[in-house]
């Protein structure tokens, strides 16, 4: 019976240690947004948002150069 034994205890699809998929989206957002709202309005401004973008841009350009190529892409997407 599914409902028994080791396999009742699974998690749904969906599931991320029992809270729902959108759920844990929009909690992440929430979080997200509130560390990037560095002046605490309530908003992104447009440098809030360039600051990520620099800071996001400077841990990918691995040789510093000014420019971003694929390969520094999947290193940074590996690591």
């Amino acid at each position: 019976m599914m409902g028994q034994g080791m396999m009742g205890n699974m998690m749904q699809p969906g599931m991320t240690g029992g809270m729902p998929m959108m759920r844990m989206r929009g909690l992440m957002m929430k979080i997200m947004f509130a560390i990037a709202d560095t002046d605490s309005d309530g908003g992104l401004s447009f440098e809030e948002i360039t600051t990520i973008q620099k800071r996001i841009f400077d841990k990918i350009d691995a040789d510093k150069d000014g420019k971003v190529m694929p390969e520094e892409v999947q290193t940074f997407m590996r690591e």
